[in-house]
């Protein structure tokens, strides 16, 4: 089986011995990928370098980084430095033969630079210029399956390339559907530090894909990202995904045995 999973920037800064010694154990008998976020991480470097994160809000209701030149040095800095090589390093640690690398390295994620976004602030759109961030075209699925035939764990993080050849900051999520695309994963596990989708105080469990597009419309924050990148996972062919919580023991593999979490499907 070939699964891929996605590991939240929240997970990166917690108490995650349990998730690691599931990898370990899984890699056994399964290949898989792992895609990071980092945005906690981001904001730590960039209020010690005296720069203020910029978060705004989409016409849609998605809230993103404003990524400005600077910010995109700060966010190389965060996800390929501290938190891609700390997730590697805990890997190692547990004899995991892991391997760490953006969409940078061998154009892993090939995506078209935004350069502007439209922000919603006080009920006016604005348009801020100068933006890095990107929307992702391509993954080299070719290369990540080579190096997870040849028994490694590549563990990515959501840094493109954009067709001029310059960084591009990515939503890790939709990162992580697309590669899960690539390299024909059988299940999407999105690892966050909540139990799953949660409504009026309860985890759902189950839903189809009408049913996710319906909560999408209600949900905020993080979760909606979850939510869009999962049906976004579905439409580009993945059969399950799965939110679920990084912190219980063995989660990927409850997740795999559909135990635990929010399971998302056609």
């Amino acid at each position: 089986m070939i699964i891929t999973i996605k590991i939240g920037g929240s997970l990166a800064n917690r108490e995650t011995e349990s998730l690691v010694e599931d990898v370990s154990k899984l890699i056994k008998e399964h290949k898989l990928v792992i895609v990071h976020g980092g945005g906690p991480q981001i904001n730590q470097i960039s209020k010690k370098l005296g720069k203020e994160p910029i978060i705004v809000r989409s016409p849609s209701g998605f809230k993103s980084r404003f990524t400005d030149k600077e910010t995109m040095d700060i966010t190389i800095m965060a996800m390929a430095g501290k938190v891609n090589k700390n997730i590697v390093a805990l890997l190692r640690k547990n004899q995991v033969p892991a391997i760490g690398l953006t969409g940078l390295d061998g154009k892993t994620i090939v995506a078209e630079r935004k350069d502007k976004i439209v922000a919603i602030e006080n009920g006016k759109k604005r348009v801020l210029r100068g933006d890095y961030s990107g929307k992702i075209r391509e993954v080299n699925g070719a290369l990540l399956k080579l190096i997870m035939e040849n028994g490694y764990l590549p563990v990515v993080a959501p840094i493109g390339i954009s067709l001029d050849n310059e960084p591009v900051n990515l939503d890790g999520d939709r990162a992580a559907a697309y590669i899960a695309k690539a390299v024909n994963a059988d299940i999407f596990v999105s690892l966050t530090d909540v139990p799953g989708l949660i409504i009026d105080g309860e985890l759902v469990r189950n839903l189809n894909r009408q049913e996710a597009e319906e909560v999408l419309k209600k949900v905020e924050g993080g979760m909606r990202k979850k939510i869009f990148a999962a049906l976004e996972a579905l439409d580009l062919g993945i059969k399950t995904v799965i939110i679920c919580s990084g912190l219980e023991k063995n989660p990927v593999s409850s997740a795999l045995e559909l135990k635990v979490g929010t399971v998302i499907k056609w």
